[in-house]
């Protein structure tokens, strides 16, 4: 039985980014789905999929993604990522009574990620690089740190991409963003051009469906 994200939050939001976190929660928790289950955004999804696709999912916790893009007929192997060892073995458990085959879980951190360069026809992330943002400050003077951690997950989702590859992002996110913004990309470092598509869902969930361009 999934339990209620509100059970299981940390005291503060900066727990997020505490490791011990996860390894505690997933230890308790068999199955939490960030941001609606797959049936939600499966529309927006559906058209991107073919049966050749690798994919990789970043931060898969106990999601069931993996799974569902299995069912939607991707073979051209799915490979999920969590920080948490418990939340690695624990899928591994899972899909082995199950029977799946087809995923393979790695114990990674989004940050470094332990594939070779254009590995991935498409990357996709639900709720993960909401994490780096719990301690980010002030909007529009962020903290470095939390720059720098996003930059590097976009550096190296860009690195493990195709060339024609796309980087999906289920996010919670109000109002529009881009990194076309002359204030926020004066901000930044030099990083890979991206272009962003929004979704709204309902209320306040949207999907960025983002094109990582070579440079």
């Amino acid at each position: 039985m999934a339990a209620a994200a509100d059970e299981v939050a940390p005291p503060t939001a900066s727990g997020y980014l505490d490791p011990s976190y996860w390894d505690e929660r997933f230890g308790k928790e068999e199955h939490y789905e960030w941001f609606k289950d797959f049936s939600h955004f499966r529309h927006l999804l559906a058209p991107l999929l073919s049966p050749s696709l690798s994919v990789l999912e970043v931060g898969c916790g106990n999601s069931r993604l993996g799974e569902e893009l299995l069912r939607e007929g991707v073979d051209g192997g799915i490979t999920c990522v969590d920080l948490s060892p418990v939340a690695v073995q624990r899928m591994r458990d899972r899909l082995a009574v199950q029977g799946t085959k087809g995923v393979d879980v790695v114990v990674a951190d989004m940050l470094d990620l332990p594939f070779e360069q254009e590995s991935f026809d498409l990357v996709v992330e639900k709720g993960t690089m909401d994490v780096l943002f719990v301690d980010s400050g002030d909007p529009w003077n962020p903290n470095p740190t939390t720059v720098n951690n996003v930059m590097k997950m976009l550096e190296e989702i860009h690195r493990v991409l195709k060339p024609e590859g796309v980087f999906v992002s289920i996010t919670f996110g109000q109002g529009k963003r881009s990194l076309e913004s002359n204030s926020y990309q004066n901000s930044l470092p030099a990083v890979p051009r991206i272009n962003m598509v929004h979704e709204e869902l309902e209320s306040e969930d949207f999907i960025f469906r983002t094109n990582v361009d070579e440079l």
